[in-house]
């Protein structure tokens, strides 16, 4: 049986604390099983939540991501039913993240949750699957 994976974008991290929406529990509701979190996204978030001109709702969202993100990674066994989410290590220092997503996606053949339009295009054009947020209240997938 072939697993759903995931690709999780920095902007796609800001969605539970920007529009209250559980991105994990979302990617569950769709089918997903494993939940990747690139390493250069989780670090472009932590220096997001830590960026001193970052002020409202952007640095609450980042803080929020962040640690939903950290929760579900340190979370015991996956339960039936239940996603794994986990970091990519192996991706090269100082590679821009979308980049690192679309290779990943290629590679894995996985779908990615992003809502960076000129990533969305390319993606597709690679026929990789996309995840977005619709209606600002729940995550849907196209191909």
């Amino acid at each position: 049986m072939l697993r759903k994976e995931v690709i999780v974008d920095t902007n796609a991290l800001l969605i539970p604390g920007e529009f209250g929406v559980d991105i994990f529990e979302e990617l569950e509701r769709l089918g997903y099983e494993r939940i990747i979190v690139p390493k250069a996204v989780l670090k472009e978030l932590d220096r997001l939540r830590q960026k001193t001109d970052l002020k409202g709702k952007e640095k609450i969202a980042a803080k929020i991501g962040y640690s939903l993100t950290l929760k579900y990674l340190r979370r015991r066994g996956t339960p039936p039913g239940r996603c794994k989410v986990e970091i990519n290590e192996d991706e090269g220092e100082g590679r821009d993240a979308d980049e690192i997503i679309a290779e990943l996606a290629l590679e894995k053949k996985a779908a990615v949750l992003t809502a960076d339009e000129l990533l969305m295009r390319k993606l597709s054009k690679d026929g990789i699957a996309i995840v977005y947020l619709r209606g600002r209240n729940r995550l849907e997938e196209y191909m």
